[in-house]
């Protein structure tokens, strides 16, 4: 059966140089990143871009719409969380909205995506994948060794996560350079 979703955005602030990061373009970041920046710049990375133009530590924001629904591996999934850290300058954070989808299910959904200034999306989504997990349980433990986790919720198997990117240790950014343990 399929659902009928509610997604607000209306509320949502995007600041400084944002990384949309999707498989498909929605145009979502977009219209919520221009409502409150006047002078801007979103850089995307999609299947066929491949990141060629995307810099390490300059990007205040990154933005993943739908995003992991789209990539099937677990293993693909934390490779662009890795990159995503590394794309992220030091106090950057990353915005995520998903699928709650387990191992052995389906989902089926009509979501309806409400947009700053009265615009509104509205995505059709068909994961019948039974064997690829995108559930915010594994989403969180793929970012916890890379991000703190500021912001949770999960509902109607929608979820969203607002995390910023973890400083490392002093211990383990002298390590190399000392010739420690």
């Amino acid at each position: 059966m399929e659902k009928e979703i509610v997604i607000s955005m209306e509320k949502e602030i995007f600041t400084g140089e944002v990384l949309d990061i999707g498989a498909d373009n929605y145009g979502v970041v977009y219209n919520v990143y221009k409502k409150s920046n006047k002078d801007f710049s979103v850089e995307y990375i999609d299947g066929r871009d491949k990141c060629k133009n995307i810099k390490e530590n300059s990007y205040d924001s990154c933005v993943l719409f739908l995003s992991f629904s789209s990539i099937i591996f677990r293993t693909s999934r934390k490779v662009l969380i890795e990159k995503i850290y590394n794309y992220l300058k030091k106090d950057g954070f990353v915005y995520i909205w998903d699928i709650d989808k387990g191992y052995g299910k389906t989902f089926y959904g009509k979501i309806n995506v409400m947009l700053p200034q009265g615009g509104a999306k509205r995505i059709s989504v068909r994961e019948i994948n039974v064997l690829k997990d995108t559930s915010s349980k594994t989403t969180l433990r793929l970012l916890e060794g890379y991000f703190d986790i500021i912001e949770f919720e999960c509902s109607d198997n929608i979820y969203y996560i607002k995390a910023q990117k973890k400083r490392r240790d002093i211990n383990e950014e002298t390590k190399g350079i000392t010739g420690g343990d």
